[in-house]
This record gives C-alpha cells, structure tokens and sequence, in this order.
C-alpha cells in the first residue's frame, strides 16, 4: 500500500527581510527571476513519480499543493553559527491560514530565494514534525542552486533528501533504530542488496556517487525500500531500511494499533 504524504509548497518569490539585532541589524533582498521560478516549480511537481518510482511504489507525495504567496519574507531566523534560513516563524502566517480552513499536511517545503550576501544554514534545512508547523515536518530550500538543475542527472535529489529527513523524523520517534533505519548522510558505510550489475555496483553510495555518477538515487531508493547491506557486516542480518512495514507504522500509530 502506497504511503501518501500531504504536502504544502510555499513559494516565496520576493526576499525583503530584517535579520540581526541591535547595531548588527541588517537587511536582505533578493526576488526570483522568472526562469528561476519556472524550474524549482518543475522539480517540485516531479517529486510525486519520482518517490513513487525509487520507493517502489511505497510512497508518494499527495496532495502536493504548491502556493505562490504574495508577500516578501520580511525576517530571517538565526540558525546558529552566524547563518540564516527561513524557518517555521517566516512561514507561519501562511500556515496560520491554511489550519483555519481545517486542512492538514505531513509534510511543508518553503522555497525563497536567498541574499549572496548572507550566509545560509545550508543548501537545505529541515525539521521534524513539530507544534511550530501544525504537526507538519518542515524543509525549507533556498532557490539560488536552480541553474545547476540543468545539468544535474536527477534535479529532485536535493527536494528527495529534505523530504527524507522530515521521514526520518516520523520514523526516529515510532521507535526506529539507527541499526534499522541509517542516519540519511551514512551512505559511505553502506551497499546495495541488489545485484551487483545494479548501481552502486557493490561500492558504497558515497563511492558511487563521488565516483562520477553524481547522483544519490540509488542510497535513497534502497533506503526507501529496506535494501541497504553495510560495508562492514556489522548490525547482524536484519533488514536495513524502510520497508512496506516499516511506512505502514505511521498508520498503526493513527489507528491506535501502535
């Protein structure tokens, strides 16, 4: 049974935000250019088929309602170590709104295009589900890597990885292990239980990946679909990895079965 995860874009065009404080008080400007716009937009609605595909049908992002709000982002929040991001507090009005209405999402992606000159949290950020997002998992992702979507073999990798951390958030607190479920930046310790002609090809992810292949698909298909083995044969004979199962616990725990 396929897993559908309710999904909310917000779009953010403009960026016109205050961050800092006192004396170090600063602003940040920047607004999408149109093409900019058209191409994170084309990604974010191919995530549905392309989860569906690597999670062998496992899961899927649906609804995937995706916004275009009018308003700039008017604040940045501090993500520790002198950088920035647009977090839960930027987003809230718009998910103010949609609660009002009654609807509910797992899962949030704010996209907005970020200042050069103000150092980020990083290419993404994400949280788990939390009161801060109405019980949603929240990524935000700032557009400014969207030229290299062009030449990128999967251009959803970077949304995929986001979204799995909301999934591994989910998963962490129905109870599973690191053993069963690795930490999603772990693929230098693992290989495929699929045939070896199959990508990675009995390498690591991480040696795939840096080998050329510049692609993380497979580590996140066979992390969607329990078929990770680890390098060293630690952590016994279990399976690795999410598996029909495994998705399904978040439908125990609604059910009351958990």
């Amino acid at each position: 049974m396929t897993q559908p995860w309710r999904t909310l874009v917000l779009v953010y065009p403009v960026l016109d935000a205050r961050y800092g404080s006192g004396l170090g008080r600063k602003r940040a400007r920047r607004v999408m250019a149109r093409d900019e716009r058209a191409a994170v937009t084309a990604v974010i609605e191919s995530l549905p088929a392309t989860i569906l595909t690597w999670s062998d049908a496992l899961a899927t992002l649906d609804p995937l309602d995706v916004v275009q709000v009018r308003r700039p982002i008017g604040s940045l929040s501090s993500s520790g170590g002198g950088r920035w991001w647009v977090g839960p507090r930027e987003v809230r009005p718009e998910l103010t709104e949609v609660a009002e209405t009654g609807a509910s999402y797992d899962s949030v992606f704010a996209l907005w295009p970020g200042d050069p000159n103000v150092p980020q949290c990083g290419w993404g950020c994400t949280l788990g589900p939390s009161d801060a997002t109405f019980g949603a998992g929240f990524s935000s992702i700032s557009t400014d890597h969207w030229r290299t979507l062009a030449t990128d073999p999967d251009p959803a990798q970077g949304y995929i990885h986001e979204w799995l951390h909301q999934v591994e958030a989910v998963y962490r607190a129905r109870g599973l292990s690191e053993a069963e479920l690795p930490s999603l930046h772990d693929a230098g310790d693992f290989t495929s239980a699929r045939d070896p002609s199959e990508a990675p090809f009995g390498a690591s992810y991480a040696e795939y990946h840096d080998g050329g292949a510049r692609t993380w698909s497979p580590w996140y298909a066979d992390w969607m679909t329990g078929r990770l083995v680890r390098l060293d044969g630690g952590g016994g004979s279990g399976v690795v990895g999410l598996t029909a199962e495994r998705w399904g616990r978040r439908d125990d725990e609604r059910d009351g079965r958990a």
